[in-house]
């Protein structure tokens, strides 16, 4: 099946691509894997997007904005790109279900966590281990441990904290979080913060977690129903071996190929940025949509 445009992820950055290029009567294609809005559904409450002065929690900016991609008829497929190739000056990307054509591709992937591996987990307690937050948001009444001192590590912590005791484990001395979320964590009774905590294993006991901690060269256990990591982030962009740097650097000089959002923002993944991204593409790229 061949498409004009093709945006790989529906997060902030894809969604304002595709809306941006509706406005010129250009059709486009968003492919992403799991469900529209990105990583907005884990954001507890969203106060630097302009329009909310009173903030708004990142499920409630997710169906915002899923609303508006529905209203205005852009077409979406529930699909994962595992392969992106460039061939006679066009781009193939494959996915499980068939195999997509297009001029012009707009990579809007975003990223995924850092994987653990300092510590060993066991099949049998990988149902307790998280990496996103909102997998989590329905439970309650429960012990939940949270590794990391980031931006993530006390939003999560705020998110759960209502209906839950919830652990902030930092195996350093200082958090690198925004001060507003320390100080509204700080401010909570059912969030614990720790500090010099080293994990050093993780293991099954009584149907519960235990996690074995050195602090300073003294093991200290803690028992949690569930934890989370949140140590980082990396691009995801796992399909990109089909294609070398060179070209790539080609294709995106020559605006062909894209690359917006969190995929490429770094330390700067905010949703007001990857949107700004998704719409700056957009208007990039029209006199090239224009001749396909």
């Amino acid at each position: 099946m061949k498409h004009k445009v093709i945006i790989i992820g529906g997060g902030s950055a894809g969604l304002a691509c595709a809306l941006q290029l509706k406005r010129y009567n250009i059709d486009s294609l968003i492919i992403e894997k799991d469900q529209l809005g990105g990583l907005m559904r884990n954001a507890n409450k969203i106060e630097n997007y302009l329009g909310f002065p009173d903030g708004i929690s990142g499920t409630e900016l997710q169906d915002k904005f899923i609303l508006q991609i529905k209203n205005n008829n852009i077409k979406i497929k529930l699909d994962e790109v595992i392969k992106l190739q460039h061939e006679n000056n066009e781009f193939i990307l494959t996915t499980p279900l068939k195999i997509y054509k297009c001029k012009i591709v707009v990579i809007a992937s975003g990223t995924k966590p850092k994987k653990i591996t300092e510590v060993n987990i066991e099949k049998e307690i990988a149902h307790k281990v998280f990496y996103e937050v909102f997998e989590l948001r329905n439970v309650e009444n429960k012990n939940i441990a949270i590794i990391g001192a980031g931006d993530a590590a006390f939003d999560y912590a705020l998110t759960l904290s209502e209906r839950n005791q919830v652990h902030i484990f930092n195996r350093g001395e200082k958090e690198k979080c925004l001060p507003l979320l320390y100080n509204k964590a700080s401010s909570e009774k059912n969030i614990h913060y720790h500090k010099r905590k080293i994990l050093k294993s993780l293991s099954k006991k009584q149907g519960r977690l235990s996690l074995i901690f050195d602090e300073q060269k003294k093991i200290d256990e803690h028992i949690s129903d569930y934890i989370i990591f949140a140590a980082g982030r990396k691009p995801e962009i796992d399909f990109f071996s089909g294609i070398n740097k060179n070209k790539i650097d080609n294709l995106v000089k020559n605006k062909k190929l894209f690359m917006i959002g969190d995929v490429k923002n770094g330390i700067t993944r905010q949703i007001a940025i990857a949107t700004g991204d998704g719409i700056k593409a957009a208007m990039e790229m029209v006199p090239g949509v224009g001749c396909c």
